[in-house]
């Protein structure tokens, strides 16, 4: 099937656009109606946007892919560099001369954002030429998503969850993250600001959030995060929060080097940017 330059390849591009536009509508409604407290709506909106991306999937399937990674990498850096410089400084441009600066600013920024992509692509793009191994872990390469259900065993008479069994899945989250980017047997150095922000009861499912959010010569810094559902009510909460630091070790026991971690969104800069402050002042303590 040969659709190219064809009046139904014009067709599937439009629908193509139509589907992902209405998929971020879709999921827009969804959080409107999590805010809102009707979770069952909620839930329709964010199925209707996964089938609108099911939808999308297929017209792409039908216009045909490349296969080729170099010439992927190459297209997309050329996308990354056009976006940069030219498309958002002249959004930017036009935002600014109609009095909307806030847009303005926020264009100028994804200026900035899309040329570090096309930097960082030209460099994987550089080493698939020359060979060399790619360096690197992203951040959703070692992301883990858990879930448990809060037994009367793990409560105190009160039907509250100890402390240290959450903290219990809390390190097992990290731990999973730390093997994930470390490739290795890793071990936790400390836990950074731990703090209990609603209590888990027993029936509560535990939903345990973990990735790493910065490292050092030989360890991790991993964000993880406990949320609370109430299966039955349909409600959920943050109830926890942690930094957990890991060490990579060698087969020997040793610290070990771990991969560099190569940041691509403005929270993962964010966080990352952060928990650098937090590191290099620790560093100065340690010092004196």
């Amino acid at each position: 099937m040969i659709l190219k330059g064809s009046r139904t390849e014009d067709v599937l591009r439009k629908a193509l656009s139509r589907e992902l536009h209405a998929y971020f509508n879709y999921l827009s409604f969804g959080n409107a109606a999590r805010k809102a407290g009707m979770e069952q709506i909620a839930q329709i909106f964010f199925q209707i946007a996964k089938n609108e991306m099911e939808h999308a999937e297929q017209e792409l399937a039908f216009i045909g892919s490349v296969d080729d990674v170099k010439e992927n990498l190459r297209a997309a850096i050329s996308a990354e560099y056009s976006e940069a410089t030219k498309y958002y400084p002249e959004a930017a441009e036009i935002a600014e001369k109609e009095g909307f600066t806030e847009i303005a600013a926020f264009f100028r920024k994804m200026s900035k954002v899309e040329k570090k992509h096309g930097v960082q692509l030209a460099e994987f793009a550089d080493a698939l030429d020359a060979g060399a191994e790619l360096q690197g872990r992203t951040v959703g390469h070692s992301e883990v998503n858990m879930a448990q259900w809060m037994l009367p065993d793990q409560a105190n008479p009160a039907g509250y969850i100890h402390g240290g069994e959450l903290m219990k899945l809390m390190d097992n989250a990290a731990y999973i993250v730390g093997v994930r980017h470390c490739n290795s047997n890793v071990v936790t150095a400390m836990v950074d600001d731990l703090h209990f922000l609603k209590p888990v009861r027993v029936g509560d499912l535990a939903l345990i959030h973990g990735k790493v959010v910065f490292i050092s010569h030989s360890s991790i810094r991993v964000k993880v995060e406990i949320e609370h559902e109430d299966p039955i009510a349909g409600t959920k909460e943050k109830a926890l929060t942690a930094y957990y630091i890991m060490v990579a070790l060698d087969p020997e026991g040793k610290p070990m080097e771990v991969p560099p971690l190569v940041i691509f969104t403005e929270e993962e800069q964010e966080l990352y940017n952060e928990a650098l402050q937090k590191y290099q002042a620790r560093k100065e303590v340690f010092k004196k």
